[in-house]
């Protein structure tokens, strides 16, 4: 044999035992498992969050120069309609991990909007991200939210300034 592979029927080589054979049924399951990205935004409370778990298990074993990237995705999932109020939570959650300034601007108009849940989720990615833009993000929605919401706002402001 001269150490050249080739192909005989455009998918295995010619020294594949297995050329000539139909692909494996089983492999089609593998091929049509769902990405895990698409998923994680369209959770609800008590489903299965292994999806959730893989991606962050991506994020933790990134090299910081993914980061941009993986955070580009999960604002991407954030603020698609479709994204369930748990799914908020998980991105959320996630984004805390890496969130950068372009999470700030792309978060901090949820801080004061009403929705208790999703501005407590944008909240603690905020507080997460060191900067002046974080301060005055949660500086300015303490402002303007009521409640609780205002409550945990000032609490992180309050935070963030015990830090420095």
């Amino acid at each position: 044999m001269s150490g050249k592979t080739t192909v005989t029927d455009g998918v295995r080589a010619a020294s594949d035992p297995l050329a000539g054979q139909e692909a494996d049924a089983r492999y089609k399951g593998f091929n049509e498992t769902a990405d895990p990205w698409k998923v994680i935004g369209t959770l609800g409370y008590g489903e299965d969050r292994t999806m959730v778990s893989t991606v962050e298990r991506v994020i933790l074993d990134a090299n910081p120069s993914q980061y941009p990237g993986f955070e580009d995705k999960l604002l991407k999932i954030a603020a698609d309609p479709a994204c369930t109020e748990a799914g908020f939570g998980f991105v959320c959650r996630l984004l805390g991990l890496i969130a950068s300034p372009k999470s700030v601007a792309a978060l901090k108009g949820l801080l004061a909007d009403g929705n208790e849940v999703r501005a407590f989720a944008a909240r603690q990615v905020i507080e997460q991200v060191p900067g002046a833009e974080a301060e005055a993000a949660l500086r300015a929605a303490a402002g303007q939210a009521k409640g609780r919401t205002a409550e945990g706002l000032a609490g992180a402001v309050a935070a963030r300034k015990a830090r420095d």
